[in-house]
C-alpha cells in the first residue's frame, strides 16, 4: 500500500517528464525538417502561379493533399487544379492501376464504394473556378452496387459543365451486362466542351431534347453498342462535329452516318457479329479508317465522300464489300490484312478507279502471283511490306512510275523484278526474307540513280553489297541494319570498304543487331 501511495503521489511529475520527452521529439524533428521548409518557402516566393500550377497538375490526387504541410498557400493550392483525372492509381495509396479479376467480389465493391466516396470528397472541398478537363477511369463491379459512383460520376460532369469544362473521358469496364448509363442532359446546352470520349457506357435516350454542343468537334465513342437512332440523334444534335472515332463498338443493324462537317472517321477494331451495313455520307470527309479484327468477314461499306483523300483498311476481304466506287478521289490508301490475290483482285483495279494516288502501301498481303503495277504520273511513294507466304510468293515485279520518289519493300524477294522509275530518290530493301535468293541486290543494283538508301541485310551479303555500292553515283545517305552481325573473329574493316564504296557519301548509318537486341550502333558523316 505504502509503494502505491508513492507511486500515487510520483504520478504527476511522470506525466510531465513524458510531456517533455514528446516536445524534445517534436523540437528535434522540427528542427530537421526545418531546411526543407525553407527551401519549399523559397520555392513558393521564386515560383510563379502558372509553374506551380503546371507541378501540381502532373502530381496525383493522393499526393496533392500531402503538399498543404509544406506552404501555407500551397493548402488551398492543390484544389485548384483545372485538369481533374480519377483512377484507382491518382485515389488510392497504392500503385493500383486496376482491379485484378481474381479479387473476391466483396474486395472489388469496397474499391467502388471507396473510389465513389473519395470523389465526392474532392469535388466537395473542390474551389475552382475552371475546369478545363476530366478523366474517369474505373471497372465498375456490379451495377446493382453502382448508384453511388453513377450519382458521383453525374455530379462531377454537373460541376464540370459549370465550370466549363472543355474535355470528357468516361472510361469505364463492366464486370456486367448493364453498364453506366450517361444522361446526355447532363451536357444539353453546354457551349465549352470540344472532346468528348465515352468507353462502355450507355447512353440514355431520347436525344432529341438536348440543345447545345455548339463547339463539340471530336467524339470518341469505345466498346458501346451504336444503334441507328443514336447516330441519327447524334449528327442531328452535334452539328459541327469534326473527329468521330468507333473503337471496338457493336452494331446491331444498318446503320447510316449522315454529317457534313465530318472530317476524320475512324471505325476501327470491330467483329462483325452480324453482317451490317455501314453508309458513309460525308461531303468534306477527308480521311477514313476502317479496321476488323473477324477472322471470316468484314462490314459492307457504301462510301460516298467525293473529297476523300486518305483511305485505310484492314480485313479479310476488300474487293467485293467495299470495292473503289467511292475512292476516286483518294490520294493515300493503306490496304492491310486481306486474303485476296493482290495481283489479280487489286491491282488491275486500283489504279485504273483512283486516278489522283500519290501513296500507295500493300501490307500483309497472303496471296501474290506475278505483279505488274503500271501507274499514272502522279504515284510519289509506294510500299509493299510482309506481303506473300513462302508458297505464294510473287515470281515477278514490275514496276513502271515515272515520277516515283520513294520505294520501300519488305518481303519475299522474287525472282525477276524490274523498277522503271527515273526519279526515284529513296530507297528502303529488306533483304533478309530472302537469304537463300541468290542476287538479291541485283535490283537495288540498278537504281544506281537514287541518294538515299536503306536496307536491311545479313552479314553473308555484306561483301556482295560493297560491290553493289561503286555503282551509285549519286548516293548521299545510307543506312544499314545488319542481322546476326557479330563475330568474334571478324574485324570491322569492311565498314571503311562501304564508306569508300560510294563516291559522294555523306552519312552513314550502321546498327548491327545481334539476338534481338542492338551490339553496333554508330553514325558516321563524311566528308
Amino acid at each position: 500500500m505504502k509503494r502505491c501511495k508513492k507511486l500515487k503521489s510520483e504520478l504527476p511529475s511522470m506525466k510531465r517528464c513524458t510531456k517533455l520527452k514528446m516536445a524534445m521529439k517534436r523540437r528535434k524533428k522540427l528542427k530537421s525538417e526545418l531546411p526543407a521548409m525553407k527551401r519549399c518557402t523559397k520555392l513558393e516566393s521564386e515560383l510563379p502561379d502558372s509553374v506551380i500550377s503546371y507541378i501540381f497538375s502532373k502530381l496525383a490526387l493522393k499526393d496533392l493533399v500531402k503538399t498543404s504541410a509544406l506552404s501555407k498557400r500551397w493548402v488551398h493550392e492543390w484544389g485548384l487544379r483545372t485538369d481533374l483525372n480519377f483512377d484507382l492509381h491518382t485515389m488510392f495509396d497504392s500503385n493500383t492501376i486496376q482491379v485484378p479479376n481474381t479479387f473476391p467480389l466483396y474486395q472489388r465493391l469496397h474499391f467502388q464504394s471507396e473510389f465513389a466516396t473519395r470523389l465526392d470528397q474532392f469535388m466537395l472541398h473542390y474551389k475552382g473556378a475552371i475546369i478545363h478537363s476530366i478523366r474517369v477511369k474505373f471497372p465498375l463491379v456490379n451495377p446493382l452496387h453502382g448508384d453511388a459512383i453513377s450519382n458521383a460520376i453525374n455530379r462531377l460532369i454537373s460541376k464540370g459543365i459549370a465550370k466549363g469544362v472543355k474535355r470528357i473521358e468516361l472510361l469505364l469496364s463492366s464486370y456486367s451486362v448493364t453498364s453506366y448509363i450517361l444522361p446526355l442532359t447532363l451536357l444539353s446546352g453546354n457551349h465549352s466542351l470540344t472532346y468528348l470520349h465515352l468507353q462502355d457506357c450507355l447512353v440514355a435516350e431520347p436525344l432529341d431534347y438536348c440543345t447545345g454542343f455548339n463547339n463539340l468537334t471530336t467524339l470518341v465513342l469505345d466498346l458501346i453498342s451504336v444503334t441507328p437512332k443514336l447516330v441519327q440523334s447524334m449528327c442531328s444534335i452535334w452539328t459541327h462535329l469534326v473527329d468521330l472515332t468507333l473503337d471496338a463498338c457493336r452494331y446491331p443493324s444498318d446503320l447510316i452516318i449522315n454529317h457534313s462537317t465530318l472530317l476524320r472517321l475512324n471505325i476501327v477494331n470491330c467483329k462483325v457479329y452480324i453482317r451490317s451495313c455501314l453508309t458513309i455520307i460525308a461531303s468534306n470527309l477527308s480521311s477514313f479508317e476502317y479496321s476488323c479484327n473477324d477472322d471470316y468477314q468484314v462490314h459492307p461499306i457504301n462510301i460516298q465522300a467525293h473529297m476523300l483523300s486518305k483511305f485505310s483498311f484492314r480485313g479479310i476481304e476488300f474487293f467485293k464489300p467495299v470495292g473503289f466506287s467511292g475512292l476516286k478521289n483518294v490520294t493515300t490508301i493503306v490496304l492491310d490484312g486481306e486474303i485476296e490475290n493482290l495481283s489479280m483482285d487489286i491491282l488491275p483495279y486500283l489504279f485504273s478507279e483512283c486516278l489522283q494516288l500519290e501513296d500507295v502501301t500493300f501490307k500483309n498481303f497472303r496471296h501474290m502471283s506475278s505483279i505488274e503495277i503500271i501507274t499514272g504520273p502522279k504515284l510519289r511513294h509506294l510500299k509493299i511490306i510482309d506481303c506473300g507466304w513462302a508458297d505464294y510468293s510473287p515470281s515477278e515485279i514490275a514496276i513502271d512510275a515515272f515520277n516515283l520518289s520513294s520505294f520501300e519493300y519488305s518481303a519475299h524477294i522474287p525472282r525477276i523484278i524490274s523498277i522503271t522509275a527515273p526519279k526515284l530518290l529513296k530507297v528502303f530493301w529488306n533483304a533478309s526474307p530472302g537469304r537463300k535468293t541468290p542476287h538479291l541486290l541485283d535490283p537495288i543494283a540498278r537504281l544506281s540513280h537514287i541518294e538515299n538508301l536503306s536496307m536491311i541485310i545479313l552479314t553473308s551479303q555484306i561483301e556482295e553489297l560493297t560491290k553493289v555500292l561503286v555503282r551509285f553515283q549519286n548516293l548521299r545517305q545510307l543506312e544499314l541494319l545488319i542481322e546476326g552481325g557479330y563475330d568474334p573473329s571478324r574485324d570491322y574493316f569492311w565498314i571503311l570498304d562501304i564508306a569508300m564504296a560510294s563516291q559522294h557519301l555523306q552519312k552513314l548509318s550502321l546498327t548491327v543487331s545481334y539476338s534481338n537486341s542492338i551490339f553496333l550502333a554508330v553514325h558516321f558523316f563524311l566528308t
